[in-house]
């Protein structure tokens, strides 16, 4: 160290202190100061983390080295070790400058007291009783934050000291009356089934049944708020009412029922669970009094009942809602919408054009910060686009080329008369003679103007600069590679436009004229609306599926591509899927299993779903959050208040100072030595367990890996869909470590063991900066419960930061470095351990008034640390959030619920006009016109007046069309399903006509329509088929065969352009999407077979004279016996999958490849082939010889 005395008048006595004692500094410099820095460490830890003020910490300081003059001052060898010890005391029990002990002693006047043992003193700090009901009321009054008032808390007082007094006296409660009475019955139940409720839980069940409106209740972590939760909805139910409890989870519903029954049983009230049930369970447990269940079921039932109108709920309506983790339900999720699939067949026919938008998209590529090319083209292509002038064609640019030396002497004439030599000749030409080309080009066609480059040494370098003086016309950007062009773009939005204008060409709606080149996607022409509409959007969505990770935002599971709730819960949602194409490309990018584009028919939010409760909605949660999220709650449910309850003892939680480290590698060494510190043994402490969170999957694994040697006992907790029974069937011992995601948060309770709470309690590490103070605070809740000791420590790398964030960590360490030079706190640092080095030699009262000093300095300079700044700026960030969340999302929400709410008028309407009983394709239809009204008609600027009045407008002209048997949206396999209807009933001759309607719209797409009727015809005819019926049929069937073709063109259409990005990584390998395909493919090879045996002897009767007999099968015969042996081996083995009520295991199993065959057939089935027909020829004498007698008159006719 190099320490410069400066010259003036003005410098700090403390620094002419200093470079007076450096001689003694380096007298010591050689002696390890460790414990020292240590001491240190915990003194100005009192002050960052429990809040102490300098000023205190260095009285206590004093305090202490007396207490240790007084006992050892004849060995001061380990005053630093005892130091340490006494403090780590103080730092794990958290005891402020103001704790009181039970015998109402303060800290200062425990440690003077000298004739106290050290470790009666360390008990009597680690020892705490259960607040006082005053101690618990007077903390509510002094929340600025809760909406309470002291008639109110009165009250609370007065019902809970009477029955505390009745509980403690074995009292029977004869003197009690009203509230009181209630609480007593309820508190006697839940003490002969479970435990007496502590005096926390009574003034937080007061709390909510003196409220008239909604109530949402703060409770912490590990405060019992199951309890709460049960002992409320007892007493609704006791008043007649019907409750719904909401828990975040499916897992925590069914283990709070499984828990509680006993207690509902003891006071005779009905509680069921609405998870997992079936039509006919579920009617049975909503007769109950109350239900627990997750808001996604709760919705959902919502939807069977009043979309699928399957009488769910029978006579129970919204009267009490109690909400678990009311936080996250209300506004982390609160725009979750839940909604029942619906078949939409017509929308596979989309998955072409998907394809070619991901092959389209995966061919831009950065090359450098700010630069992106596209695909690359033939250089004559390209010039061929920018000319203005007519008719020039591809030949006069290729003569301009070979004029230029770029093609050799007469290879345009070779390409004339073999026009497949082009790419051959065009292959591999030299940068310098493009040049000379595009300067010609240039020359000729003034309008078209291109600025050539060419990567060399990984830079990008220009080939044709213009001179200063040279006016600049707009160029055209052109990355050269040999005799191809790839165009150049600098923003976002000229990519996105390129994409669009490409995928454009590529695309053409039916009915048209069919070619045959390879990159022609063909749409339903009734499909065009969405398509023009959303094809912007769904480009987009394939450039996010490039640059989003597994591991990540999802996860590869058995049944598919699967998203996390990686932000807040670390929950894989296995029910859920992205929307506008985003799963496709998804699926497509891994090459699994493609699923088809869904529209959305029904939906109910979690925000709709509670406000059907109105005023009365009651929640608890450990973190409601800071005072937006709390105004943010009160705008969307009006009338709701709210109130943090303090813990029921002294919370213990030690937050050690954060810290944000510059990259990856130096953040999970940091990481790495924080678990090993807590997990290893110290002089003042035992091991501890630890929990380490991390923000995804991927970054957790890291960790377990850069942790598995050197932690013996880690494990990993990263997936509910795994088995994690293990971790929590035990306490948490010394030296265990769980590396987990924020799966591991909010509900999670993990036990620790009595050596680990001795140790310190468990100390929880987040490795990443939360997306609010909620979601990091539950995290922190894992630790320091139900009175237990407890540490946690934010350690952020700066790279995982948000952009914003990144820079200003980078500028404030900048700030740092220069601040550090200019710094003469940090050699007062290094003075005070040398100090307290020397104090252990020799005491003398000098030496304690310089150690007082150098502290009080020390502890005074802390300024804000980078983890602190972050966390200001976040927290802003998310009041911004809150504000756009209640300003848009939620307006956006209500117009949708809206809208949904009047189309439900009308389905009310037709199912009334049909005794009930609606054609199951006309609801159909009119379910899918809806879903696409939403999609195409519905805008967020447009007010809810008009988006009503338009959708009024729309849906009585949708049905009006479905009364005169048309598709309101023009679907031709809609015309397809009246048709099969018609003929179920024997309308022969009407479903002919249906069919026709199909075919007229679209006769591309119409091979379903040809097919059946073709059979209609022959059907109707019966045995009796004359020639024109036999030709027409055979005519049909023809027809079919060559639709069909097109479905298996666009077949390979998906195929080529699906797996085009990962072809060469597997080329080697048979992928889920292969296996997919193939089935699809395989389903159309056999309906093609069906179709061609039935063309074979179709022709054999018209040849013969003779007709034919027609035998109806269900469509599912179009699988071979192999694909039926098949599914039944796989049935036997996964029996107790199939009868599992777990609908992860049943959804897992239909994703079985097995299945697929079935499902494609199912598809089918849905666009209207819901038979397959096999004839048989019947040979007929009098048809034989009318058919002679035909021919005969033919031939002589000539």
């Amino acid at each position: 160290m190099i320490l410069c005395k400066m010259a003036g008048s003005d410098q700090d006595p403390r620094n002419e202190q200093l470079f007076d004692n450096i001689s003694t500094f380096h007298m010591v410099d050689c002696l390890s100061p460790n414990d020292e820095k240590m001491v240190l460490k915990k003194l100005r830890g009192l002050v960052r983390n429990i809040k102490w003020s300098p000023d205190d910490v260095s009285v206590l300081f004093n305090a202490l080295l007396n207490r240790f003059e007084s006992s050892f001052a004849h060995d001061r060898s380990h005053l630093t070790q005892w130091l340490i010890q006494m403090l780590h005391c103080i730092e794990v029990n958290c005891i402020t400058s103001t704790w009181r002990s039970k015998s109402e002693n303060t800290l200062m006047e425990l440690v003077r007291e000298t004739t106290i043992p050290d470790e009666k003193l360390k008990d009597c700090l680690a020892d705490d009783t259960d607040k006082t009901l005053s101690q618990i009321i007077t903390e509510i009054r002094s929340e600025e934050i809760n909406q309470v008032n002291d008639e109110l808390l009165r009250e609370v007082r007065d019902i809970v000291s009477s029955v505390d007094q009745e509980l403690k006296s074995n009292g029977n409660g004869s003197q009690l009356s009203g509230l009181k009475k209630d609480l007593l019955r309820l508190c006697q139940a839940a003490e002969r089934t479970h435990f007496r409720p502590r005096l926390t839980q009574m003034v937080s069940w007061c709390l909510m049944a003196l409220s008239n409106t909604g109530r949402l209740i703060q409770v912490g972590t590990g405060e019992g708020k199951s309890c709460i939760v049960a002992m409320f909805a007892a007493f609704r139910a006791m008043r007649g009412e019907k409750v719904d409890i909401m828990s975040s989870s499916s897992v925590l519903a069914e283990r709070d029922i499984k828990y509680w029954k006993t207690f509902y049983d003891t006071l005779k009230i009905s509680v069921d669970c609405n998870i997992n049930k079936h039509d006919k369970e579920l009617k049975n447990c909503y007769k109950c009094q109350v239900v627990y269940g997750t808001v996604e079921e709760f919705a959902g039932d919502w939807l069977r009942h009043h979309f699928q109108r399957m009488d769910i709920f029978g006579q129970r309506t919204f009267q009490c809602a109690i909400v678990d983790e009311v936080d996250s339900l209300m506004l982390d999720k609160g725009h979750h919408v839940v909604y029942l699939s619906s078949d939409m067949p017509a929308l596979q026919h989309l998955n072409p054009l998907l394809a070619f938008i991901w092959a389209t998209t995966n061919q831009y590529n950065k090359i450098s910060a700010n630069t992106i090319v596209g695909r690359k083209y033939s250089f004559h292509q390209v010039v061929l686009k920018h000319i203005k002038e007519k008719g020039t064609d591809e030949l006069a640019i290729l003569q301009i080329a070979e004029d230029a030396g770029v093609l050799s002497q007469g290879s345009v004439q070779e390409i004339q008369r073999n026009p497949n030599l082009l790419p051959e000749k065009t292959a591999a030409v030299a940068a310098d003679k493009l040049v000379d080309f595009f300067k010609k080009v240039e020359t000729r066609f003034p309008s078209c103007q291109f600025a050539l480059y060419i990567k060399r040494n990984g830079a990008l370098e220009e080939l044709n600069k213009r001179s200063q003086g040279e006016t600049e016309q707009k160029r055209v950007a052109l990355l050269l590679d040999g005799g191809f062009c790839q165009y150049m773009y600098h923003d976002k939005d000229s990519v996105l436009k390129a994409a669009e204008e490409e995928i454009k060409c590529a695309l053409h709606f039916t009915p048209c004229e069919l070619n045959k080149t390879e990159d022609s996607c063909y749409i339903p022409g009734f499909l065009s609306d969405l398509v023009k509409s959303k094809l912007s959007v769904w480009i987009v969505n394939a450039f996010l599926a490039q640059t989003m990770e597994m591991d990540h935002e999802y996860i590869l599971e058995k049944h598919g591509i699967v998203p996390v709730d990686y932000r807040c819960t670390g929950v894989v949602e296995n029910f859920m899927k992205w929307s506008d194409g985003l799963q496709q490309f998804l699926e497509m990018k891994h090459q699994s299993k493609l699923s088809d584009m869904t529209a959305i028919t029904n939906y109910m939010s979690n925000v709709g779903l509670l406000q059907q409760y109105k005023s009365q909605i009651y929640g608890m949660s450990g973190t409601l959050g800071q005072q937006p999220e709390i105004e943010t709650l009160q705008k969307i449910y009006e009338g709701i208040k709210t109130c943090q309850i303090p813990s029921f003892k002294r919370r213990k939680l030690f937050e050690v100072k954060g810290v944000v480290v510059k990259d990856e590698i130096t953040w999970i060494k940091k990481i790495c030595n924080a678990v090993m510190n807590q997990t290893q043994q110290t002089t003042y402490r035992g091991p501890r367990a630890v929990l380490v969170i991390c923000e995804t999957i991927k970054l957790a694994k890291t960790l377990h890996q850069a942790l598995e040697n050197r932690v013996s006992n880690n494990m990993l907790y990263i997936n509910n869909n795994m088995d994690n029974s293990a971790i929590f069937s035990k306490e948490l011992d010394k030296g265990e470590v769980i590396i987990a995601t924020n799966l591991a948060g909010r509900g999670t309770d993990l036990q620790i063991s009595d050596s680990v709470k001795t140790a310190g309690g468990l100390f929880v590490v987040q490795t990443f900066l939360p997306k609010n103070a909620r979601v990091e605070a539950q995290a922190f809740g894992r630790a320091a419960r139900q009175g237990a000791p407890g540490s946690a420590q934010l350690i952020v790398c700066s790279k995982h930061l948000p952009a914003p964030l990144q820079l200003l960590v980078l500028t404030r360490n900048v700030l740092t470095l220069m601040e550090n030079l200019l710094d003469d706190s940090l050699p007062f640092k290094d003075l005070f351990v040398m100090q307290l080095r020397l104090y252990q030699q020799c005491c003398t009262n000098k030496q304690r008034k310089e150690i007082s000093s150098l502290l009080s300095h020390i502890l005074t300079e802390d300024s804000m640390s980078d983890v602190m700044i972050a966390k200001k700026i976040r927290d802003d960030s998310v009041a911004e959030d809150l504000s756009s969340y209640v300003e848009d999302h939620i307006p956006n929400i209500k117009k949708k619920e809206e809208l949904f709410s009047q189309y439900l008028e009308i389905l009310d309407q037709l199912y009334k006009s049909n005794n009930n009983k609606p054609a199951a394709s006309d609801v159909s239809a009119l379910n899918e016109f809806w879903g696409m009204w939403l999609l195409t008609k519905f805008s967020e600027e447009d007010s809810i007046s008009r988006l009503k009045n338009s959708l009024k407008v729309d849906l009585s002209k949708a049905v009006q069309k479905l009364r005169q048997r048309e598709s309101p949206l023009s679907n031709i396999h809609h015309y397809t399903l009246f048709g099969n209807e018609l003929q179920e009933m024997g309308m022969l001759s009407e479903s002919i006509n249906m069919y026709t309607k199909a075919i007229d719209k679209d006769p591309c797409w119409a091979a379903i329509a040809y097919y059946n009727r073709a059979f209609a015809f022959l059907t109707l005819q019966n045995r009796n088929q004359d020639p024109e019926c036999i030709n027409q049929a055979l005519e049909d069937l023809e027809k079919a065969l060559k639709s069909i073709e097109l479905y298996c063109e666009q077949l390979e259409v998906i195929k080529r352009y699906a797996t085009q990005p990962t072809k060469e990584l597997l080329s080697n390998f048979t992928t889920r999407f292969d296996l997919h395909i193939a089935f699809r493919h395989r389903v159309l090879v056999d309906f093609k077979a069906n179709i061609g045996q039935a063309v074979l002897k179709l022709r054999r009767a018209r040849d013969t004279g003779g007709h034919v007999k027609v035998e109806k099968n269900l469509v599912y015969f179009l699988a071979s016996p192999e694909h039926f042996l098949l599914l039944s081996v796989l049935i036997m083995l996964s029996a107790r999958q199939i009868f599992s009520t777990d609908p992860l295991k049943s959804h897992q199993l239909i994703s079985h490849p097995s299945f697929d065959m079935f499902i494609e057939i199912r598809s089918l089935e849905s666009m209207g082939l819901t038979h397959i027909y096999v004839l048989d020829t019947l040979f007929s004498l009098g048809g034989f010889f009318s058919k002679i007698s035909s021919s005969l008159r033919k031939t002589f006719d000539k």
